[in-house]
């Protein structure tokens, strides 16, 4: 069983990451919208994704994928309708594989899935 942690204040695109991860074989969600929330969720839960929205104020949804996933060494996936703003957002910020447009979740979810599995990196 796979466990997914959506990490976006817009329930549409939400619901919509939740659709796509469970035609890939996940099967259950928390679907959280802050720092406090998604730390919590993980706790209660430990996600084997975690997939973020680009809607990130002060960093502070970046800093609660970067430390659940640094602590459950969880991949993270950042799904975005604006790939060129987000990424001059982020051009300051460490490196991340994406931003990801929701219609390329699959491939981002296999490729996230394959660089957490042991003796892979």
């Amino acid at each position: 069983m796979s466990h997914a942690l959506i990490i976006d204040d817009n329930m549409a695109v939400s619901r919509a990451i939740e659709c796509c991860l469970a035609t890939l074989g996940f099967s259950s969600f928390d679907r959280t919208w802050t720092d406090r929330q998604a730390q919590t969720a993980a706790a209660m839960h430990a996600p084997n994704l975690i997939v973020i929205g680009d809607d990130f104020h002060a960093g502070a949804v970046l800093s609660a994928a970067r430390t659940i996933s640094g602590r459950l060494k969880v991949p993270v996936l950042m799904v975005t309708g604006d790939p060129c703003g987000t990424r001059n957002r982020l051009a300051k910020m460490r490196a991340f594989d994406g931003p990801f447009l929701l219609n390329e979740i699959e491939a981002a979810a296999h490729l996230a899935r394959a660089d957490a599995r042991p003796g892979t990196n």
